[in-house]
């Protein structure tokens, strides 16, 4: 399982991207691409070197050489620490050339993007080779499925906690949508922190890994918070992401939604549904499926309510007129390092579930 790649190779200028298309920014491209798939991608030149900076102020030839070696100390400190090494070679550079060397001889997966024919020392040092970089993307990340659910999940949440509490760069969004073939859409607004009435709250952790594990072992579209949201995205309708909920059901490719939250340690059963939705035997017809595939975990709640969350709900249900499913889960079934078992099963069971109403959605409407 691939959970960390290494990125190395040429970039061009500011004054290239300008002129030739912001498509070649190849980094970004692969960044973003990889990082919803739930791969921590390592952009060496993203990392600031502060004690760098104070060395190269200063004068004299044995500084410059300590300045040298501090970089390349901490470039091959990055490297052991990924799984992969992902290198392009359009425009070849000393620098990748030797990191791809070192990758390789430390045990590491390394795939070359660059121009046919490649270099014996690029054939003997590398496992895969392309002359396009979507292409070595997607073979990056046909080895992600290869990893169980579980693991892939708690690899996902380990790269989504370290923005559990961080604002989005200016201009980026605070959620991140992923687009898929069933039309089933899983929710999960409070992925990361946010605030409400002025109060900082807590993130439901790993409902995000949940709703985008759930898109890729069932093709369903998911929605989920990356960022902490300045304005709780249940309670709140005027949001980035309200506004990004509507933008996907509007396109007609959802017939159902299904809402993942967390569920506090004093509350019980562990296990909470509710339905809303503008015809109501499809909402008991759907909930009541749902119910009798968790119950084998325990009694499963279908009458309960909750105010905080129902402005959504309601959005859902009555503006949008899409039926919704709210899954509220203790959180002893969203700890998959202490009990991996309770954490597997409700994965499965909404798998089997979305997977059953997505078949049936797209049966009706051919």
């Amino acid at each position: 399982m691939l959970s960390s790649i290494y990125l190395t190779g040429g970039t061009l200028e500011p004054s290239e991207l300008v002129n030739q298309g912001a498509a070649l920014d190849w980094r970004s491209v692969a960044m973003n691409k990889m990082r919803k798939f739930g791969l921590k991608v390592v952009n060496p030149l993203e990392f600031a070197f502060p004690e760098l900076a104070q060395l190269e102020g200063m004068e004299g030839i044995e500084l410059i050489n300590d300045t040298t070696d501090l970089k390349v100390k901490r470039a091959l400190d990055l490297i052991d620490q990924c799984d992969a090494l992902l290198a392009n070679l359009h425009r070849p550079s000393y620098a990748a050339a030797m990191e791809i060397f070192y990758a390789h001889r430390t045990g590491k997966m390394v795939t070359v993007v660059g121009h046919s024919p490649f270099s014996p020392w690029v054939l003997s040092h590398s496992q895969a080779r392309f002359g396009d970089i979507d292409l070595a993307i997607n073979y990056l990340l046909e080895e992600q499925p290869q990893a169980s659910p579980l693991l892939w999940a708690m690899n996902y949440e380990t790269i989504l906690a370290e923005r559990y509490e961080q604002f989005p760069a200016a201009g980026e969004p605070d959620y991140q949508f992923v687009g898929g073939d069933l039309p089933v859409l899983a929710l999960a607004p409070h992925a990361t922190a946010y605030w409400r009435e002025g109060e900082f709250q807590e993130p439901d952790t790993f409902t995000g890994s949940i709703a985008t594990s759930l898109h890729r072992s069932t093709g369903c579209h998911s929605l989920t918070t990356n960022y902490c949201c300045v304005a709780d995205p249940c309670f709140y309708l005027e949001t980035p992401y309200r506004r990004a909920l509507a933008d996907v059901v509007k396109t007609g490719q959802v017939g159902l939604v299904v809402m993942l939250v967390g569920a506090a340690w004093h509350q019980a059963p562990g296990i909470q549904l509710h339905a809303a939705g503008p015809n109501p035997s499809v909402n008991a017809d759907y909930i009541n499926r749902l119910k009798n595939k968790l119950s084998v975990l325990e009694p499963v709640a279908t009458e309960s309510y909750d105010a905080l969350q129902q402005p959504i709900i309601d959005f859902i249900s009555e503006e949008l007129a899409v039926p919704v499913i709210a899954v509220k889960l203790h959180k002893r079934y969203r700890m998959p390092r202490l009990q991996a078992e309770g954490f597997s099963r409700v994965a499965e069971i909404l798998d089997e579930f979305i997977t059953e109403a997505g078949t049936e959605l797209l049966r009706s409407r051919s």
